[in-house]
């Protein structure tokens, strides 16, 4: 029992969710070159008899990384008023947006392993489920996966159940910020491909997405209130209306948006 108990608290869970996560940032790349190779194998929409091996592999292959890269953005633009960013109605809505800019892609892709092929409007119309079923299948692939979830309790010999350990942050993520820097943390706000962490202190940028910040952040500890930030609980000196808006007092006297998305799940997170 002692054993198991190390494993399942101790250093070799903490490197294994390390792997994990490690493994998540290379899980899209990775995957539009398996589907962009899949896709070339199989040649879909006609391709197979229209371009032969040495075009249709590395058309597919193109396609299918500016495919990844469209649903992509599409995934961080859109706002998400569920949870659950796997949902079918959301990963629809992902796949739908990054489609219309994609149609074009491959139209003009089409012009140029075909020299000549041009597309009507009434064509490019034809051309949009096409690109939008393989959208759908990248929308399905780029959604994230739920992170491994925290060990169960372990019951001990005499039947009693341990405590859940107290909420602090990772300490690679910690590490990232100067020393001075890694207490009292009040929030943290998202600038293009970094993180600003706003302590009371100061703040600093750490090169990481605000996404992936909350993510391997313990949820006790804060709670996303906006696409740009998220906000400690303890960081929360009070929430106040505004005209047409919700804001997140700060500790230092930042005002903070909460967008309507967020804005119920915050109300109860800061009033229990």
């Amino acid at each position: 029992m002692n054993s198991f108990h190390n494993f399942v608290t101790g250093r070799p869970m903490q490197l294994a969710m390390r792997e994990w996560r490690i493994m998540g940032k290379w899980r899209a790349p990775l995957s539009a070159v398996a589907f962009g190779a899949l896709l070339g194998v199989t040649g879909p929409f006609g391709s197979q008899a229209t371009l032969g091996p040495a075009v249709r592999y590395p058309f597919w292959m193109v396609i299918a990384l500016v495919g990844f890269g469209a649903a992509a953005v599409a995934e961080r633009v859109l706002p998400s008023a569920s949870p659950n960013r796997r949902s079918a109605a959301r990963i629809i809505a992902i796949a739908a947006a990054s489609a219309v800019p994609m149609t074009f892609f491959v139209a003009w892709a089409m012009g140029v392993v075909r020299p000549g092929r041009t597309f009507s409007p009434v064509q490019l119309l034809g051309l949009f489920p096409y690109v939008a079923l393989v959208q759908l299948l990248i929308a399905r692939i780029l959604s994230p996966n739920d992170p491994p979830s925290p060990a169960a309790p372990v019951v001990a010999a005499l039947g009693s159940v341990e405590q859940p350990a107290a909420a602090a942050y990772p300490a690679e993520f910690m590490a990232k910020l100067p020393a001075a820097l890694r207490r009292d943390i009040l929030a943290l706000e998202a600038e293009d491909h970094y993180v600003r962490v706003h302590t009371r202190h100061g703040s600093a940028l750490v090169l990481m997405r605000l996404a992936d910040a909350a993510a391997i952040i313990d949820p006790r500890l804060g709670l996303r209130v906006h696409r740009s930030w998220w906000v400690a609980k303890d960081g929360v000196r009070a929430l106040e209306r505004t005209p047409g808006r919700t804001i997140a007092r700060l500790a230092d006297d930042t005002a903070v948006p909460i967008s309507r998305t967020y804005l119920p799940a915050a109300r109860t997170f800061w009033t229990d």
